[in-house]
């Protein structure tokens, strides 16, 4: 099963700052990308930053690993500008300053916070110094002024402060400010791995609940050897699809409501509710909350017949397909959101942008392809990919990725549901030996990444998350500048990032 890799940490001995800096700036270079970067206590004093890298090639992952100073290590955002938010992460949860980082703003803690308040630094260390407060870049010139919008906004959204710096209209700068959301969640995943785990993994961000769930199965799966049964595995990634065709028609009935072009926001919102029906259908939530048990799926799931889910499925694949070559033909919204928000392939590679954004600014990326799990791996997905990377492109990517789950649904669907187990390749190491497991699932915004060390007596010790929000936030800044104000809400909507996902 490619989308998980188990890594023996007792075979691998930290590298030195230099070597590490080569293998994430090596593994970058040849096309790989950052899957996460992370902090681990692994004793009084002791600190370890891993970073896991893949996708070169399907199911490539490499891991390196450094033992930093209790107080700062070298920063790695000039080697790898990805890193940049992971870097900052690691300064607030453990107080580890990364010298050198261009921009070290706390990203979860803000002036409300203890500034001597580093929730995974553990005892037995030395005290840091306290954090920094948060400053804001200074933009200076004739008739330069700031707009502070958030973080508590008029629409019922997730909090974050967003910080415009104008020309007059134009934005010159963005700054996004979040962390009002954070809640110690990777925290409440350490222990003896089970259902807890599962359940908690749901509300990561509660429109991705089988995304992060189905990453989190596999990665306890794998930890405790109990490979889920193929049949599990297709429906899985069933609803994964059915959760994608979701989240696409809402996204393009937001669009349309932004642009207000009632028609599309209309007929989205009404497609959206349909597939979420079809979702509780399948396994008795809107939300896909219960559809995986560590081994398999729940007692629910599935909750329809092929055949009922292939006829639902085609009439809502009629309807979104008309639907939306009527949005995206018509010259109003073309005029509107062609060339607006682009951001530059250069730029999106060079962040390490993922999902749909990514896709949009010709990254040809997708996870169902280069980490696949058994259901992907028999039936591979088309990958659609565009160059233009403004607002307009994101809103054909989701559209032709509907279109593309629709078929790659009914391939599935149509096909017997064998009974044979999943592959699954064990454990990496033998009992009583340290583990990094790696699990990676394409969600609707992009790639979802947990991992988790686990200690010989199979306890997790660390727990990391990457939702595709965390890659993405600081693209928007990019993807903004040179526009004017009010096409702000469109370009946030053609990314619609989750606040919740990225304040963990």
């Amino acid at each position: 099963m490619r989308c998980v890799h188990l890594f023996d940490l007792d075979a691998v001995n930290p590298l030195g700052d230099a070597p590490f800096r080569t293998f994430l700036a090596g593994g970058i270079a040849a096309g790989d990308r950052l899957l996460a970067l992370f902090a681990e206590r692994c004793g009084p004093g002791r600190f370890l930053v891993h970073a896991a890298l893949g996708g070169s090639f399907p199911g490539k992952y490499s891991h390196g690993c450094v033992e930093v100073s209790p107080k700062s290590f070298p920063t790695l955002t000039d080697v790898c500008p990805g890193a940049h938010w992971f870097e900052r992460e690691i300064y607030d949860m453990f107080g580890i300053l990364p010298q050198g980082h261009p921009e070290l703003n706390p990203l979860r803690f803000h002036e409300g916070w203890e500034k001597r308040f580093f929730p995974m630094r553990g005892d037995g260390s030395p005290s840091p110094e306290p954090r920094r407060g948060y400053r804001f870049l200074q933009v200076r010139g004739e008739g330069i002024h700031e707009i502070a919008v958030g973080p508590v906004h008029a629409g019922i959204i997730e909090p974050g402060h967003f910080r415009f710096s104008c020309a007059g209209e134009t934005i010159q700068n963005l700054e996004i400010q979040l962390g009002y959301q954070h809640k110690g969640t990777e925290s409440l995943f350490t222990g003896a791995p089970g259902m807890r785990q599962l359940l908690l993994s749901e509300s990561i961000s509660g429109d991705t609940a089988v995304g992060h769930s189905n990453a989190c199965a596999r990665l306890l799966e794998q930890v405790l050897g109990t490979p889920a049964e193929h049949a599990a595995e297709k429906w899985r990634s069933v609803a994964l699809e059915v959760e994608r065709i979701a989240n696409h028609c809402g996204d393009l009935g937001g669009l349309s409501t932004d642009i207000g072009y009632l028609f599309g926001a209309s007929h989205f919102s009404r497609l959206r509710g349909t597939a979420l029906n079809l979702l509780m259908r399948l396994t008795g939530n809107r939300f896909g909350r219960g559809l995986n048990r560590i081994g398999g799926i729940g007692p629910r799931v599935p909750g329809i017949g092929a055949e009922d889910l292939l006829t639902e499925l085609a009439r809502l694949g009629s309807e979104v397909e008309e639907a939306g070559s009527v949005l995206l033909e018509a010259p109003s919204v073309v005029a509107r959101m062609e060339g607006t928000g682009r951001l530059l392939a250069a730029t999106a590679k060079t962040l390490q942008i993922v999902g749909v954004v990514g896709r949009a600014s010709g990254r040809d990326i997708d996870a169902r392809r280069d980490f696949p799990s058994p259901c992907f791996e028999e039936h591979p997905p088309r990958v659609v990919v565009a160059a233009e990377g403004d607002v307009l492109a994101r809103a054909r990517i989701r559209y032709e990725e509907m279109r593309s789950s629709f078929r790659w649904l009914s391939k599935v669907l149509s096909s017997p549901f064998a009974g044979t187990s999943s592959p699954h390749a064990g454990p990496a190491s033998g009992p009583g030996r340290r583990t990094l497991a790696v699990s990676v699932e394409e969600g609707w915004r992009g790639e979802i990444v947990h991992a988790a060390i686990v200690e010989g007596n199979g306890h997790i010790v660390r727990y990391k998350i990457a939702d595709p929000s965390f890659h993405n936030w600081p693209g928007l800044s990019f993807a903004v500048q040179k526009n004017v104000v009010s096409d702000f809400p469109l370009c946030n909507k053609s990314f619609n990032l989750s606040y919740s996902g990225a304040d963990l």
